[in-house]
C-alpha cells in the first residue's frame, strides 16, 4: 500500500477517535446525572486519549504527506513528551495487575520499566518488539497500536455501552 490509501484510512481513524471521544466528553460534561467518579473517570480517559492521539496524528499525516521522513529533535521530545504523558497514568494503572517473576526489585524506588522487567509480561513484549526477524514496518505498527485501538474503542466500550449514557440524547435533541 502507498500514501494515497495510508493517509485517507490514518485520517479517518484520527476523525473517528476525535468525534467518538468528544461526543462521550461533551456528554458527560453537560448531563448532570453523569456527575460521578465513574463518569468523571471515563471522561477523563477520553480527554487523555485526545491529548495522546493529538501528540502523534498531525505529525504521522505529515509524514505520510511529505517525501521526507525525518523529524527535529524537538518535535521529537515534544511529541514524546505528550505521548509518554498520556499513556503513564494507563501504564501505572495496568502495572499494578502484573505477576512479577521475583519478589524483589533492587532499586530504592520503583518506575514501569523496573515492574515490566520483572514481568513475564516483559518477555513477552521484548517477543514482539524486540524480535529482528520481524519487519521494521510490522514492528512500527505494533508500537503504535496503544495509540490506534483504546482511543477508538475505549469510549464505545466504558462509555456508550452504559445505558446510563445511552440514555442521554442531549446532543441529539
Amino acid at each position: 500500500m502507498n500514501k494515497s490509501v495510508f493517509f485517507p484510512l490514518t485520517f479517518v481513524t484520527y476523525l473517528v477517535i476525535i468525534t467518538v471521544n468528544l461526543t462521550l466528553i461533551i456528554t458527560i460534561i453537560q448531563e448532570k446525572g453523569l456527575h460521578e467518579p465513574m463518569y468523571v473517570f471515563i471522561c477523563n480517559l477520553s480527554i487523555n486519549s485526545l491529548f495522546g492521539t493529538a501528540g502523534f496524528y498531525p505529525m504521522f499525516l505529515n509524514v505520510l504527506l511529505s517525501d521526507i521522513h525525518v523529524i527535529s529533535y524537538a518535535a521529537c521530545f515534544t511529541q514524546a513528551f505528550v505521548i509518554y504523558s498520556s499513556v503513564v497514568a494507563i501504564a501505572m494503572a495496568l502495572t499494578l495487575r502484573l505477576p512479577l517473576c521475583g519478589s524483589n526489585i533492587a532499586k530504592v524506588f520503583c518506575d514501569n520499566s523496573s515492574i515490566l522487567n520483572h514481568s513475564s509480561l516483559f518477555d513477552t513484549l521484548y517477543g514482539w518488539y524486540g524480535n529482528a526477524s520481524v519487519p521494521l514496518p510490522t514492528r512500527n505498527a505494533m508500537a503504535v497500536q496503544f495509540l490506534i485501538i483504546p482511543p477508538v474503542f475505549n469510549p464505545i466500550i466504558y462509555g456508550l455501552n452504559i445505558k446510563k449514557i445511552r440514555t442521554f440524547k442531549a446532543l441529539f435533541k
